[in-house]
């Protein structure tokens, strides 16, 4: 059955992300909207502390990702959870760093080819999380290594 809200999209997206991270061993706190753009609160197996906002997706659709120059170590988690069960979720792991410079990657392609970029829905194509390195590896996809071990 089609989902009519994106709401229980991103409770999924959020709830799988809480459970891989459990899974391999790190502390995980939901936020529950109580803090500005994080969505868990997580402590590393060598209990180095960060956040992350969680993304969620059941169609491959443009990413919504608004600015987000702060300080503090912070990962975007975008996850595909999609509607058919036969499907596996997906994890598209990237840093605040990388998160930032695809979305003003994407901004100048818009403005180049004359288009009007809205920085409040600012983002970037489903396509980009499917990005690869020179040799043929995802840059983003399934990187858990990226976290703090």
């Amino acid at each position: 059955m089609p989902r009519k809200s994106p709401y229980p999209v991103q409770w999924a997206a959020q709830f799988y992300t809480a459970a891989e991270l459990s899974r391999r061993r790190y502390l995980v706190t939901f936020t529950l909207g109580n803090a500005r753009r994080t969505d868990l609160l997580v402590r590393s197996p060598s209990e180095k502390e960060f956040a992350v906002e969680v993304k969620g997706q059941a169609s491959h659709n443009f990413w919504i990702i608004r600015n987000d120059f702060g300080e503090s170590e912070k990962y975007y988690f975008l996850v595909y959870v999609p509607d058919d069960f036969k499907k596996p979720v997906e994890f598209f792991i990237m840093t605040r760093e990388e998160m930032m410079n695809e979305r003003i990657k994407y901004q100048k392609h818009i403005e180049q080819d004359g288009g009007k970029y809205q920085d409040e829905l600012g983002g970037f194509n489903w396509s980009t999380v499917l990005s690869k390195d020179n040799n043929g590896n995802y840059l983003y996809k399934e990187k858990w290594d990226k976290l703090p071990s």
